[in-house]
């Protein structure tokens, strides 16, 4: 019985502390990340993802990484002002993300 209260205690911490750190990277309460989470930090900026629309197009954007669930990001090519959106690819579509914050 001691055993199985240990072992309960120390699964319980350990998705507690799965689901703590998923929320810190996305702001999503899950214990693995989606591919378009509802935060996408990138650039060390982070990205509002969520809910949003879908884009057509990548015109202009380039591929920069990938979010914490596998998502590819494409954003402008680097420059000295902030991108103020990016976008992320699924296989479902490319969902626009934008700036939370200032630049």
């Amino acid at each position: 019985m001691t055993f199985f209260v240990a072992a309960m205690a120390v699964a319980a911490t350990f998705i507690g502390v799965r689901l703590w750190t998923v929320h810190e990277q996305t702001s999503d309460w899950a214990l693995w990340p989606r591919e378009v989470p509802s935060k996408v930090q990138f650039a060390g900026r982070d990205y509002n993802c969520g809910p949003v629309g879908r884009a057509d197009t990548l015109n202009g954007l380039i591929f920069q990484g990938r979010t914490a669930g596998g998502g590819d990001i494409y954003a402008q090519p680097r420059k000295s002002d902030a991108r103020v959106f990016i976008a992320v690819r699924t296989n479902g579509g490319v969902y626009m993300c934008n700036l939370l914050g200032g630049p």
